[in-house]
């Protein structure tokens, strides 16, 4: 795994990797409904506040696994970003959970949790503060393997 640097990530790469897992959960989501559909509903539509609420929480867990077993979702992979607690390691189930409780609300008011990124001083958003968390840049080259010496 690369060395992590302390260079914050810009809003223009967590909204370019937050956009790619984007289109993975909704697959995911696409997915899920289906075999709810074909197993436990019967064929019939599967709404309401319990579904949606189970959809929530099944993007949680995407986030939660992806951020607790290497630090970075598929997304965060491309755009060579990672999530670290406040002291450089990957974060524990807890603050997977409170980092994504709170990424709902930094979205819920219009963005303004992440658009807080351009005015914050250590360029964190409002669900970072909230979990001690940030978001790095891995810098350019972060996978390149190094050549072994022979």
């Amino acid at each position: 795994m690369p060395t992590a640097s302390n260079t914050p990530a810009s809003l223009w790469r967590r909204l370019a990797a937050i956009l790619y897992d984007t289109f993975l959960v909704i697959a995911l989501w696409f997915v899920t409904t289906a075999l709810v559909v074909a197993f436990l509903n019967d064929g019939k539509v599967a709404a309401g506040p319990s579904f949606q609420l189970f959809l929530y929480l099944e993007a949680g867990a995407f986030y939660a696994y992806f951020w607790h077993i290497r630090g970075q979702t598929l997304g965060m992979q491309v755009w060579k970003i990672r999530t670290i607690n406040d002291t450089g390691q990957i974060l524990t189930l807890g603050e997977c959970a409170v980092r994504f409780f709170f990424a709902t609300f930094s979205t819920m008011f219009l963005g303004l949790g992440f658009i807080w990124i351009l005015f914050d001083r250590e360029k964190l958003a409002w669900h970072d503060r909230a979990s001690g968390t940030r978001v790095i840049f891995l810098g350019n080259n972060p996978y390149q393997k190094t050549a072994s010496k022979e």
